[in-house]
């Protein structure tokens, strides 16, 4: 174990299950009580997923493998340097929210509340009112995922951290909430970071396809019980849609639906699609490797998001946030690559290894 798990839930009061004769009662008090003060306004729609490269602070946690990221480690973590990397990461989210700040922002790679709170709070990012759900997580180096949410516009009813098991080694675990947006309708989200390639992706893909089945497995378990339900799973899948692992998601790509009569796209609620497969047939990506673009980081949605059969709508496909400022000259190849952090132990004063993704949520007419 990397350490003790932290609190989960809202920023200052821990958040666990519900008993479950309470959790239809607080869901009914949620939509009836929340929805008056939002009536006439239009929630931001976009929901942003971004790995921001190892957002840790200067302090060393003695149960993690973090000696790197302090002062005296070999990428000399500074207060300054640690400073400029919250603000820089507040300006992307900012950036990628469009017109106002986004509704729901996942992270990967991020150490602590600690991190988290200096990024909701003390940047520009303040005046969004976030609320932080995170939990330490048993991952060796101690990298978590986490998620920001407007806490006017989504209010918490349930979230659960899923453990990953991979004897003897050890990962992030699987953030899930369930909430409500606006008052009006319930979103399941998942935020994910599965295992890394490290030792090859071969050797490791069992490890992939671990997290998978976990995930997979709680899908199943909520739809089976509500088969409607909203689900939106955003995250750094480490790998391709096909690749192995994620085949035991069983996603699809949303490209070959035809909409209906009404415009809306033809597709079973429970069916899961991978709003990033168009990016396959234009050569971009997320991250780049050896000079070729790939989409590592992905946001799947439900059919129940896609057919109308919710008031609440997604879009059928993600969109990366590539603004320039975020890429630089790839000199070991043609093109461009993003502007990240650390190259090796040298400082480099940029972003992220990673673009970030986002999708736009809407509600019917």
């Amino acid at each position: 174990m990397r350490r003790k798990a932290g609190r989960s839930g809202l920023t200052g009061k821990p958040v666990g299950p519900l008993p479950k004769g309470a959790r239809g009662l607080a869901l009914a008090l949620l939509l009836a009580c929340s929805s008056a003060p939002l009536e006439g306004r239009t929630p931001p729609g976009r929901v942003v997923f971004y790995n921001v490269e190892n957002l840790f602070d200067t302090r060393d946690d003695t149960l993690a493998l973090d000696d790197e990221f302090t002062p005296r480690g070999e990428k000399r973590r500074t207060r300054a340097r640690y400073e400029a990397k919250l603000l820089r990461m507040a300006r992307v989210v900012r950036a990628a929210g469009g017109e106002e700040c986004p509704l729901l922002v996942g992270l990967a790679e991020v150490e602590n509340r600690r991190v988290l709170r200096d990024l909701a709070a003390r940047t520009s990012l303040a005046g969004a009112g976030y609320g932080v759900l995170h939990r330490d997580s048993p991952d060796p180096r101690g990298m978590d995922v986490a998620l920001l949410y407007r806490r006017e516009w989504f209010r918490v009813v349930d979230s659960a951290f899923l453990r990953v098991p991979l004897s003897p080694d050890s990962t992030r675990d699987i953030l899930y909430c369930e909430g409500v947006l606006a008052g009006r309708d319930t979103l399941h989200v998942f935020v994910c970071h599965f295992p890394s390639m490290r030792g090859g992706e071969r050797r490791s893909e069992w490890k992939r396809g671990r997290a998978a089945s976990v995930l997979r497995a709680k899908i199943d378990s909520l739809q089976c019980a509500r088969p409607s339900a909203a689900v939106l799973v955003m995250g750094d899948f480490n790998g391709a849609f096909g690749t192995p692992a994620l085949r035991l998601l069983r996603l699809r790509d949303p490209g070959p639906l035809a909409a209906g009569a009404s415009g809306r796209l033809a597709c079973a609620d429970t069916v899961l699609y991978d709003t990033g497969c168009w990016l396959r047939r234009t050569g971009r990506g997320t991250y780049r490797y050896q000079g070729r673009w790939q989409t590592l980081d992905h946001i799947v949605v439900s059919g129940s998001l896609l057919n109308g059969a919710r008031p609440l709508r997604a879009a059928s496909r993600l969109a990366v946030f590539d603004a320039g400022f975020l890429l630089e000259t790839d000199r070991s190849s043609f093109g461009r690559k993003p502007f990240r952090t650390y190259a090796g132990p040298r400082y480099l004063g940029g972003y992220s290894d990673h673009l970030p993704v986002y999708i736009e949520l809407s509600f019917g007419k």
